[in-house]
């Protein structure tokens, strides 16, 4: 017995009845309906309104999908009963589905007030650990983790734990997964554990082939040119390497690599997708400020199941509760979306505004932020929070690790870079967005040109 959910990125998703009813139908996965995927990015692109809920599901989709297909090659299953490939299939499909249970509302901009050490702690305690030593594998692999990660291991244990073992899959294997590893792979075991990590957790892997398709078809967007059904098809495995893509990507690759930086800097890094989302950010830090409990805690997270709506309440009611605050005025400004303007909107004009070596100045901006927004302030005869420097408002996206797809072909594999289908390419980081009260584009940018001269001028 099963479930159909249709979706309008996948069409129809099939999933077991028991995971829908172990996994799916609980107020903890519920929980993802209320978390869009893009935090304020909506404000920008109307349609971006889709949530980690689908995200998951899609997710679950692309790597049942992609694993059965690799049931069906030779190569993958010799030397490999078909219990331990079922045990491999459990485990991904439950991982797919629970990868991002962890993240709290408003997606990385609230990861900042988790407590790292006291997620540790309760990990250590719920003995994942312990599970990650006995592997062989040291406390970096979940002291580097990112914050939601933690947190949904966290959870996934606590409350996923028994539903996962009565569906026969282990949960600190289902962890592993959602950190990049396998513990039975780590423990000796056929690498083909190991190979259903790395379709959670990689270059090429169908979280990120999910997010890219999803967020240009609900953003509209429409930046990618790449073929998601023949990317499923390339999919393919080699003992060594692991997961890799057949020579069936080399038609697409080149899409799907540019489609990635192409969402990236049009989407996520839109000038006023970045601002959107560091003034939900100022204001949830300002929240931090005015009220005696945190934005977002752990407990919060997992027993009262906060949510973008909950903590877009409190917001609201803090701000109301005290009209005068900097919060109220940062509210005010995100509900009648009054952004203030950038001194550039895109590189074309930052070339031609700075009158400076780009490289070194953007350093210089984003490595003196505070310092130089005091100054703009000052300058500007503005309140501090009137001006903003800002990169980006995520973790910084590394597109070298592209070249290190690896695409196998006569037994062998060798990476993007060596088939040279990277190319020349050299893919621009963000560039730094100055935001200011409107009219004093010209002012600021000026300033900024001048104090970076006088600081570097004779060096």
């Amino acid at each position: 017995m099963s479930t159909q959910i249709k979706d309008p990125v996948h069409g129809y998703i099939e999933l077991d009845q028991p995971l829908v009813d172990r996994i799916v139908d609980t107020r903890a996965f519920q929980r993802l309906r209320y978390v869009r995927q893009l935090s304020a990015t909506h404000l920008v692109y109307p349609g971006a309104n889709h949530t980690r809920f689908e995200h998951s599901l899609g997710v679950y989709h692309l790597g049942r999908t992609v694993f059965e297909k690799l049931r069906g090659q030779s190569y993958f299953t010799r030397n490999t009963d078909g219990d331990s490939l079922d045990e491999i299939q459990r485990t991904l499909e439950c991982a797919c589905l629970l990868h991002d249970v962890g993240h709290p509302p408003f997606s990385h901009l609230a990861e900042q007030f988790l407590d790292r050490e006291e997620l540790y702690g309760r990990l250590e305690d719920a003995g994942l650990v312990g599970a990650f030593a006995e592997a062989g594998l040291d406390d970096g692999a979940i002291r580097t983790a990112s914050s939601h990660e933690l947190l949904g291991c966290l959870i996934i244990i606590q409350e996923f734990g028994e539903a996962l073992q009565a569906l026969g899959v282990d949960p600190y294997e289902v962890c592993g997964y959602v950190l990049g590893y396998s513990l039975v792979f780590e423990r000796g075991g056929p690498w083909q554990y190991g190979l259903g990590a790395q379709l959670l957790h990689s270059p090429i892997d169908v979280d990120r082939l999910d997010y890219i398709t999803r967020d240009n078809r609900m953003t509209g967007a429409d930046v990618l040119s790449f073929d998601t059904s023949r990317m499923v098809d390339a999919y393919t495995a080699h003992p060594e390497e692991g997961l890799a893509l057949s020579e069936k990507a080399l038609s697409t690759i080149g899409n799907y690599l540019e489609g990635r930086i192409a969402l990236y800097m049009w989407v996520t890094q839109h000038h006023k997708s970045v601002y959107a989302n560091v003034l939900l950010r100022a204001m949830l830090e300002e929240l931090d400020s005015l009220t005696a409990v945190r934005p977002v805690t752990i407990d919060q997270v997992i027993g009262d199941e906060i949510d973008d709506n909950t903590l877009m309440e409190r917001l609201r009611k803090t701000a109301r509760e005290q009209p005068e605050s900097t919060l109220a005025a940062l509210y005010d400004r995100f509900r009648t979306r009054r952004f203030h303007k950038t001194c550039w909107k895109h590189r074309i004009a930052y070339a031609d505004r700075v009158d400076a070596d780009r490289e070194a100045f953007g350093q210089w901006l984003v490595g003196n932020a505070d310092r130089l927004e005091d100054l703009l302030a000052s300058e500007l005869d503005v309140p501090t929070h009137e001006v903003w420097i800002e990169r980006s408002y995520v973790p910084e996206y590394e597109p070298g690790e592209l070249r290190d797809i690896p695409i196998a072909y006569g037994g062998t594999t060798r990476s993007v870079g060596d088939w040279g289908l990277y190319g020349e390419r050299a893919f621009d980081t963000p560039i730094p967005f100055v935001f200011v009260p409107d009219g004093e584009k010209k002012r600021a940018t000026k300033t900024l040109v001048a104090q970076f001269h006088a600081e570097y001028g004779g060096r």
